[in-house]
């Protein structure tokens, strides 16, 4: 793919996000296998964002830095729950593409053998101190409810393959660390490297101040489990089957097993391959 048509196809997948892009965003989110300079594009930019798209973008971070702030306040009761290793915002907010009305999506891995039991109590916290969007509950009568809709067992931080695809890498690459103990947020990125034949720039530029830029494996990636994860294990398996028994009769495109719960309901991915369709080469 040229310069040209990786341009097109980036600025179109913001498109789909109604997200105009200023071309340092651009660059960054490049959709190309190979690291691309500013300097080899600046000619092929489009023109600069237009004062309607400035003042939408305005409104937007505006926005989206409210709920960042009003996430950083569940943080500090979150910080407390034993087997947290990362709590990460996705979705629109860390998109820096958040409406006033939208919820905020957060993304949690937790140490191993240990999802199962760490779930009931974030949930039960949150719906204590804060509002929770419940599965199927309107959208637009859920502003600056936590929607916690993806979790992860330390042994499970890597993407499977059947979900790596555009819309993945951005969501992998654009998440925002809001609790990150033992390297998680490193270990995260390595082990889902295969963002890199998709967004190279991104991915190079977020690792550019780590051992990651070299290719270097995090050290937190070699340690092994630790012991009272052993003993947990069991009594994770069991709260797995009482919480799996729960979602059941709920349950309609979401991936859930022992290691990792992928709580989305919409297919962004097959949408976006879609409005994307002139690029079927990327």
């Amino acid at each position: 793919m040229d310069y040209r048509q990786s341009i097109k196809a980036t600025v179109k997948y913001a498109g789909f996000f109604n997200f105009p892009l200023t071309p340092e965003e651009i660059q960054f989110w490049l959709i190309s296998p190979k690291i691309v300079s500013i300097k080899k594009i600046s000619p092929l930019l489009p023109p600069q964002m237009t004062k309607a798209e400035h003042r939408m973008r305005s409104r937007l971070s505006s926005a989206t830095n409210e709920k960042i702030l009003f996430s950083h306040e569940l943080m500090k009761k979150l910080k407390f729950v034993p087997g947290l290793r990362l709590v990460a915002l996705t979705g629109s907010v860390a998109a820096n593409n958040s409406h006033p009305k939208d919820d905020i999506d957060l993304f949690f891995i937790t140490a191993p053998h240990t999802l199962w039991l760490v779930r009931p109590l974030v949930l039960l916290v949150i719906s204590i101190f804060y509002r929770r969007r419940h599965p199927g509950e309107d959208h637009a009568k859920a502003a600056n409810a936590f929607c916690p809709n993806l979790w992860l067992d330390s042994l499970s931080v890597t993407v499977p393959v059947s979900k790596q695809n555009l819309y993945t890498a951005h969501e992998v690459l654009q998440i925002i660390p809001l609790i990150d103990r033992g390297g998680t947020y490193q270990k995260f990125l390595y082990e889902n490297r295969w963002t890199k034949k998709y967004l190279a720039n991104a991915y190079k530029i977020l690792t550019s101040q780590s051992s990651l830029s070299k290719g270097e494996a995090p050290q937190q990636a070699g340690r092994g489990i630790p012991p009272s994860s052993v003993i947990l294990a069991p009594f994770n398996y069991l709260s797995y089957i009482i919480q799996v028994l729960y979602m059941y009769p709920k349950k309609t495109t979401e991936t859930v097993h022992l290691h990792a719960a992928y709580l989305h309901t919409t297919d962004f991915a097959s949408q976006i391959s879609h409005h994307l369709k002139s690029f079927k080469d990327l």
